[in-house]
């Protein structure tokens, strides 16, 4: 194969640097899961109780919680992999992981969707494929 073009490596770290971007987004969102586990905690303790009607069921606020700590964790994990998968696009390394994270990217829509389809697409290109370690015999 041919060797990878100026522009392909400037490509990929551009997708790199993209990556932590959204990583860091990614987690900066999963602050906002705190909310639901707030009003969850204030359920189940009974501070939501006021005078003028129904208090809410404690079991709503363990589902609110659940819900909360659920969101947390699956845009955190997220955000960790956008950045470990910048970090392996920057120094050409694990190309199947990034390509396996590239595509779960792709389901969230639009900044995922947008950083996904550009790595996907730098990722499978034969001329950048040879640049990650074991690929082709080619060991950097």
């Amino acid at each position: 194969m041919s060797e990878v073009s100026r522009q392909d490596s400037d490509l990929l770290s551009i997708v790199s640097i993209f990556h932590y971007v959204l990583g860091g987004f990614q987690m900066l969102i999963s602050t906002m899961g705190l909310v639901y586990v707030i009003m969850g905690i204030l359920m189940v303790t009974g501070a939501m109780d006021s005078a003028k009607g129904e208090p809410p069921p404690p079991e709503l606020g363990w589902v609110f919680g659940g819900m909360g700590v659920v969101f947390i964790l699956v845009f955190l994990t997220m955000g960790i992999l956008s950045i470990k998968t910048g970090i392996n696009i920057n120094r050409r390394r694990h190309r199947t992981f990034c390509i396996v994270i590239d595509s779960i990217l792709c389901m969230m829509i639009p900044f995922g969707t947008i950083v996904g389809v550009f790595g996907l697409v730098l990722l499978t290109k034969p001329e950048t494929a040879g640049e990650f370690e074991g690929q082709e015999g080619n060991k950097s």
